[in-house]
């Protein structure tokens, strides 16, 4: 009886080291304003279109406290992965890749990919299982770029919008991607649910922890304010601090025979938008402009 009890204390005390380890790794975390030194270089490519163009030089200056961490945003307003006549963004990133040698891409994408994808003037409708196909080999694309090179990926899906058909198009993007990124165990950051109300709509406004209501959306309804923006650093900045700091590594294999392959089935992925019926949205041959 003795040697059982003194058993089950060995057991709960390595369970309180377990959980205390993990509070303070959280503790280390990357945070706005902070200070420290990182175990080893880090190189963060911040990639994607317009809103990685305001967070990615927020994320530069908010942590530049941490030594051993350099953010190079090479965001691009009006881009995404289904025009890349306009913004071929695997072969842009695979330049980077090359020249900057990141250990971290972080892609913030698919805000303006509610649209026919370049090259296939049959594939379907947005939401419809051909297009779903092509754009989740657009996905895989530049995750296995950045995987090739040695670097972990982070896929950041596209926030909640003020007009509704754009918004339930892109409700089927954010799925899309969270499913792609849960088969391929990468981090997928879920910016809709970071900047929407409980019970998913658009907000223009969020009440900081002071009780003040503040702007986090600018007019346009798509773009994001800096208080925004620190709103969704606080979803990214978990995932990229257990990366960068070295504690949780996170593993890119995936299981079964299942792999992040390019264009074909989607793997029995199914997506749904708004009311629970299966989006069919409208394309058109023009970029969107944001």
């Amino acid at each position: 009886m003795k040697q059982v009890v003194q058993r089950a204390f060995k057991w709960m005390w390595m369970a309180v080291v377990c959980v205390t380890n993990v509070l303070q790794a959280g503790e280390w975390g990357l945070k706005p304003g902070g200070k420290g030194k990182l175990p080893r270089e880090q190189r963060v490519l911040m990639a994607g279109d317009s809103l990685m163009v305001g967070l990615g030089p927020q994320m530069r200056t908010e942590l530049s406290g941490y030594s051993n961490l350099t953010f190079i945003p090479i965001g691009k307003s009006s881009s995404g992965l289904a025009r890349a006549d306009f913004y071929n963004w695997p072969r842009v990133l695979e330049e980077h890749l090359r020249s900057d040698r990141p250990q971290v891409v972080v892609m913030w994408v698919g805000t303006n990919d509610s649209q026919a994808i370049y090259g296939m003037s049959s594939i379907g409708e947005v939401g419809s299982k051909t297009w779903l196909a092509e754009y989740y080999g657009k996905i895989a694309e530049v995750a296995r770029l950045s995987l090739s090179r040695g670097a972990k990926f982070v896929l950041m899906g596209p926030p909640v919008v003020s007009d509704a058909k754009t918004d339930a198009k892109l409700a089927v993007i954010n799925k899309l991607m969270q499913r792609v990124c849960q088969r391929a165990r990468i981090p997928f950051i879920d910016t809709r649910a970071a900047l929407a109300d409980r019970e998913g709509r658009y907000c223009q406004q969020a009440r900081m922890p002071d009780g003040s209501m503040v702007p986090i959306r600018t007019p346009d309804g798509v773009h994001i304010t800096a208080a925004g923006n620190r709103i969704v650093m606080k979803r990214l900045l978990p995932d990229l601090s257990r990366i960068v700091m070295g504690y949780s590594p996170i593993t890119t294999t995936m299981r079964g025979n299942r792999s992040i392959t390019g264009r074909g089935s989607v793997h029995g992925i199914t997506v749904r938008a708004g009311n629970s019926r299966s989006y069919r949205g409208g394309t058109t041959n023009s970029p969107r402009r944001h």
